[in-house]
Parts: structure tokens; sequence; C-alpha cells
């Protein structure tokens, strides 16, 4: 089996249920001007999947929503909130706009996290949706709680700047 000349080591959880998934991870942001990188800065990378295979060309099969550092550590917030409560609950982020240009449509992504309770049944779910496109990951209490704490301590350490260093001269004494 061949080996990878160069294994790269990043902070990632990752939660399976039957059919779908979430992974967390650490994700830099950068800013350019004129095909030169004028800034990075830390942020946090949700991406939820199926793990069934499409049915349909067009069936979207994962959907990533990236979080700036003090999303995260809100989100991780609202995870030990609802894991909290006695009754089944829903705590949503603010959702995400963008459009792909001045003519398209705003595209909203939302991320919820729930305890539900069906039938007798009963659990945690992370949700992402975007347009009609939704993936719900149901997943046990411990996992629940341990993706909160890892978006809490993840939100602290992606909380960083990396920007050119601006040289003032000094001044001169005479």
């Amino acid at each position: 089996m061949p080996q990878a000349d160069e294994l790269k080591r990043y902070r990632c959880y990752e939660i399976f249920s039957q059919s779908t998934g979430v992974e967390i991870r650490a994700a830099v942001k950068s800013g350019e001007e004129h095909g030169q990188v004028t800034e990075r800065s830390g942020r946090i990378h949700i991406r939820f999947f199926k793990l069934t295979p499409k049915t349909k060309p067009d069936d979207v099969t994962q959907i990533r929503f990236i979080c700036e550092p003090d999303e995260a550590f809100g989100l991780s917030l609202m995870i030990s909130q609802v894991a909290g409560s006695s009754v089944p609950c829903k705590e949503k982020l603010n959702p995400h706009k963008f459009s792909a240009g001045e003519q398209s449509e705003e595209t909203v992504t939302t991320l919820s996290v729930e305890k539900w309770e069906r039938g007798g049944k009963g659990g945690y779910a992370f949700t992402v949706g975007r347009g009609k496109d939704f993936i719900s990951v149901p997943v046990p209490l411990a996992k629940f709680l341990f993706a909160g704490e890892f978006l809490r301590v993840l939100s602290t350490e992606q909380c960083w700047v990396e920007r050119p260093e601006k040289k003032t001269p000094l001044p001169v004494i005479r």
C-alpha cells in the first residue's frame, strides 16, 4: 500500500448516524486584494453529509456551514442548553445568507440543535438546511455534549487573525 508523502494533523470531530454525518473542524478564511492574500482569520467549518449514494443527479450530498469563533461558542452554549432541557426543544443559529452574484437569488443556510421525542423515542440532533435541502444527524447525548465542548474549545483556538505588520518609522531624537 503506498504511503502518503506527508500526513497533516488538524483538530476534527466526526459523528456518524445510520445515513448521515457531521464533521466539525478548524478552518481559515483568507481575504485577497489583487490576487494577493492580505489577511487570514480563524473559522470553524461544520460539514453535514449523507452516507447514502445520490438517487438523482441534482441531489445534495453535503452542506457546509462556516462559523465565526463567537458563533461556534454560541452554538456550544445552545447545545448545553438543549441537553439540559427536560422537554423537547430546538435552538437555531442566526441564518447565513449569501448570493453568488448581483442577479442571483439569496441563499439562506440554517443550523439548529434539538432535543426530540417521537413515538416514545427521543434523542438529540444537529440539522442544517439550505433552500429545500436538509440534512439531520441524530446523535446520542454523550456525542452531543462532546460536540458542544469541542466547539467551545475550538472557538477560542480559532479566534485569531494574521495581517501584514505595519512598520512605523521610529521618531528621530536629537
